[in-house]
């Protein structure tokens, strides 16, 4: 008998014990801190030089505008490696497309990797990596 009181005893003594540690480390409702929001300060640009970009994300036909995606798919499709050899420039006050030499070589190659594979991407993106 003497067994069961001292076991009884023990477990609620640990019972007590949890829940003063479990009462000492919730928050009471009028003590809850909310953490600070962050701020960020956008830096500033001038509207032309933010908007001037390619108003198409793939291909060979290139334009420059104002009305430029803000966001473009990751996909990859043929004569998007000529467009590192052009940019738009607002800096004439005006976005204009400038290329590169480079640019019309690549937009040839492509064209003719194009007219030559006809309906056969996986052989015109093969040809495309050689120009």
């Amino acid at each position: 008998m003497k067994r069961t009181t001292l076991f009884a005893v023990s477990v609620i003594g640990l019972l007590i014990a949890a829940l003063l540690v479990a009462g000492c480390t919730t928050p009471s409702p009028g003590n809850v801190k909310t953490p600070p929001v962050p701020t960020m300060s956008l830096p500033a640009v001038t509207p032309d030089a933010s908007s001037c970009g390619f108003t198409t994300c793939h291909g060979l036909d290139l334009a420059c505008g104002a009305n430029a995606p803000q966001v473009c798919t990751m996909e990859y499709r043929l004569g998007d490696k000529c467009r590192q050899y052009a940019r738009c420039d607002s800096s004439g006050g005006s976005c204009t497309l400038i290329t590169d030499p480079q640019f019309s070589t690549c937009k040839s190659c492509v064209e003719q990797c194009a007219a030559k594979s006809g309906s056969n991407a996986v052989s015109a993106f093969e040809c495309e990596a050689a120009c």
